[in-house]
């Protein structure tokens, strides 16, 4: 999974949070229900298709967190990006998808506004002390930041 978002959000002994954009997808979010559902490593706590998230838990002293995480990210690597997945023995060869991984994108360009923001944000209240120029520069950086923030978020702005 080398150059792409980890689906694990979290993980502490016994429980994982796994996360990503790709997972808001009906499909997509099935297949990997699928696939942990039927792990003997793991059991699906909960889940919501809504973020595209589940929540794993597994008996620490059984399997370690090392060897857990990384049956989690080689179960959801093949539900995420089916293409990569080696095909069975006996089945066709698959057909790369149309659409690129946009909301892959998407979840980078905001959380790159979002730290622009909070850094911008901390700039501006540092420049409080140095000058009314330098503390409505980095003011106008941060509705700059947050602007290309609404505009990801934009469906969900008003919903």
């Amino acid at each position: 999974m080398t150059g792409r978002i980890s689906p694990i959000a979290s993980a502490v002994p016994g429980r994982i949070r796994v996360r990503h954009p790709l997972l808001r997808r009906t499909d997509r979010f099935q297949e990997a229900l699928g696939r942990l559902e039927a792990s003997d490593a793991v059991r699906v706590s909960e889940s919501n298709p809504a973020v595209g998230s589940f929540l794993l838990s597994y008996d620490p002293a059984a399997v370690t967190p090392e060897d857990a995480r990384s049956q989690v990210e080689a179960l959801l690597s093949a539900a995420l990006h089916p293409a990569e997945a080696p095909p069975p023995s006996d089945a066709p060869a698959p057909v790369a998808e149309g659409k690129p991984a946009a909301p892959e994108l998407k979840w980078r360009i905001n959380r790159a506004a979002k730290i622009g923001m909070m850094g911008s944000m901390a700039a501006t209240l540092a420049a409080l002390g140095v000058g009314k120029r330098v503390h409505a520069g980095f003011g106008t950086l941060f509705v700059a930041f947050m602007l290309v923030h609404m505009t990801v978020q934009r469906k969900r702005l008003f919903q």
